[in-house]
């Protein structure tokens, strides 16, 4: 596996960036339908955050939230108790077909080997006029990541990992997804490079310092300490992220 989720599910909470706000593409989704509750189910849930926010936000609706982890579940179920946590992985989700009206993936889809698996399960899961949303980072649109510059081996293992957005869109439209979308967000902001060197310490942090090798690591931590004590580099520097969003629905037949 790319990182084990069960060693660090106990500090996983307290990383920065973990907080989450309810989904816009669910919230638009609920909005259009006409009536009856609805049934989510988040794949890679993690320790809950973005399932627990959703389901503030409709509190009627049925939420499961399925995650390979048990260290994690145990977090998010210490959390939200009444909301479905299930151990499972998401090519072999154990439900019966057209089971949810919304199923969505964040930041969890480049930790599946068998990818196609688990596109085909998530169509499977859904009910007619149901929706697929997928939403991750995009290294092949981010070359100028920090990140990347410091660590340049999580470039080469993120590109192996993650699928392009055209290999996405591709296989869900050969699994009989239509509608079939991809919006890209990138986002800029001013890095304090002492502060960054402060979160990189926990390597914890981030899969992609978990996913390089220790030397790999701590090559990018010394360089990034020599930077930082250097008085002639700057405080600060532009960084940049490029996320993306995709998502199709399921046209069959309502059984």
């Amino acid at each position: 596996m790319r990182v084990n989720y069960d060693e660090i599910a106990h500090l996983y909470d307290a990383q920065p960036y973990r907080t989450r706000a309810a989904d816009s593409e669910l919230l638009a989704f609920a909005a259009g339908r006409q009536s009856g509750n609805l049934a989510v189910l988040d794949v890679g849930c993690g320790t809950g955050n973005q399932l627990i926010a959703n389901r503030n936000a409709l509190p009627q609706a049925w939420c499961v939230g399925l995650d390979r982890s048990l260290g994690m579940l145990r977090e998010a179920r210490r959390k939200a108790p009444q909301v479905a946590w299930v151990q499972a992985d998401g090519v072999a989700l154990p439900f019966p077909a057209n089971s949810f009206d919304f199923v969505y993936s964040q930041f969890a889809f480049h930790h599946f080997e068998d990818k196609v698996g688990m596109l085909r399960e998530a169509y499977r899961v859904l009910r007619a006029r149901g929706k697929f949303v997928l939403h991750n980072s995009c290294p092949h649109e981010s070359d100028d990541w920090l990140y990347y510059e410091y660590f340049p081996e999580a470039r080469v293992v993120d590109l192996n990992d993650f699928w392009s957005p055209d290999a996405i869109v591709g296989s869900m439209k050969k699994l009989r997804f239509v509608d079939v979308e991809a919006a890209y967000r990138h986002v800029h902001w001013e890095q304090d490079m002492a502060a960054w060197l402060d979160i990189l310490r926990r390597r914890d942090t981030c899969s992609q310092l978990q996913a390089i090798s220790d030397p790999a690591y701590r090559a990018g931590i010394e360089r990034l300490e020599r930077d930082v004590a250097d008085p002639n580099m700057p405080r600060s520097r532009a960084d940049h992220l490029c996320l993306i969003t995709i998502s199709g629905k399921v046209s069959r037949p309502a059984v």
